[in-house]
């Protein structure tokens, strides 16, 4: 299995790969775009808790399995379009980016600036996570949400979202709010 922090240096690699598609004129469908922003959300859940995954009775090791593998089927539908925009030669500098990045050999991925996580319980069962919300989703919903799956919530001015509460629960709120802001997932 590869690293929580290289699979996010390999999607990063996606992510510019993807950029420069665009910026050629490909027609990317908004499934691929909903696709990597889930992707996102899940590689940084997965990287909040670091250490913990290691550890044999965290179940976010399958997770964390199952991300790598839609993100590998990103991988390909990028690939095969890059082939078809440039030719062979670009995807395989592409690829060759893509594997030197999820297997540690490239570039490391630009570090986040670390975001204070705050009044949250440092206990074994109580899972979080942090993103920021796009501005065209209504705090509204976010309450809503949040009662549905039992987990709390703060919003800070910059319209940062955090989310705690057991970890099933947090779990269920961070698939629900991927498909609320970004549509539901259909590769993988």
């Amino acid at each position: 299995m590869v690293s929580v922090n290289d699979l996010h240096s390999g999607w990063m690699v996606l992510n510019s790969l993807l950029g420069e598609l665009r910026s050629k004129g490909v027609f990317i469908p908004d499934l691929v775009y909903a696709d990597l922003r889930n992707s996102k959300m899940v590689i940084e859940y997965l990287r909040s808790f670091g250490s913990e995954i290691k550890q044999p009775e965290q179940c976010d090791a399958d997770l964390q399995h199952e991300i790598e593998i839609k993100v590998q089927g990103l991988r390909e539908t990028l690939m095969v379009w890059a082939e078809e925009r440039d030719g062979v030669q670009f995807r395989q500098a592409w690829e060759t980016r893509f594997d030197d990045a999820i297997h540690g050999r490239g570039e490391l991925a630009p570090e986040d600036p670390p975001m204070p996580i705050s009044d949250l319980p440092r206990e074994k069962d109580v899972s979080f996570f942090r993103i920021r919300l796009p501005d065209e989703i209504p705090v509204e919903i976010i309450s809503e949400l949040a009662e549905d799956c039992r987990v709390l919530i703060s919003l800070d001015g910059d319209r940062h979202l955090q989310v705690s509460g057991k970890k099933e629960c947090v779990r269920d709120a961070m698939k629900r709010l991927g498909e609320l802001f970004y549509g539901r997932s259909e590769l993988g």
